[in-house]
């Protein structure tokens, strides 16, 4: 009984071994080439808030990165895709990612890109598509690693210094 007692421990301490070596030895998940940043911009995240101004933009900021063996972003696109509705007609000037905390406003460091069709809409209901080529790598990787220092937001003429707003976050993997 004794030779059975001390059987077994050992046989424990063996399995034991083989799930930590073989746990030392398992590749680091890959890095996404795609996260998505989903978002719901309102007026009353602008700084200051728009509280005359009734709309609403959700969507998605989509970063189809190019990463080295390393896991370094070399390239990558942004990409802007929101569905929006204002009260009234409404015609759209901008939309951007900007470096800033919340309450905090800041320069644009993404810039979407706006066509004829993207910008002027009678009912004021309208959607943004719009791909970015050529964003710095060391852009995306400081959006990537601190998203919640920018927001996206959408101007238009009645509010050229920003219509709706909504803080970045963590993206979700696709």
């Amino acid at each position: 009984m004794k030779r059975t007692t001390l059987a077994v421990p050992a046989v424990l301490v063996a399995i034991v071994a083989l799930v930590a070596v073989g746990g030392a030895t398992a590749k680091k998940p890959a890095l996404s080439a795609t996260p998505v940043f989903k978002l719901n911009l309102k007026g009353s995240q602008e700084v200051p808030p728009n509280k005359d101004q009734k709309g609403s933009a959700v969507g998605s900021v989509t970063f189809d990165l190019t990463r080295n063996s390393a896991g370094t972003i070399t390239s990558g696109d942004v990409i802007f895709s929101f569905n929006y509705s204002f009260a009234s007609a409404a015609t759209v000037t901008a939309m951007h990612i900007h470096q800033g905390a919340k309450g905090a406003t800041g320069a644009p460091v993404v810039g979407a890109v706006l066509s004829a069709s993207d910008t002027a809409d009678t009912d004021g209901v309208g959607n943004i598509t719009s791909v970015v080529g050529g964003t710095s790598p060391a852009t995306l990787q400081a959006i990537l690693d601190n998203p919640r220092g920018y927001y996206v937001n959408l101007h238009t003429t009645a509010k050229p210094d920003g219509a709706l707003r909504a803080q970045m976050h963590n993206p979700k993997k696709r």
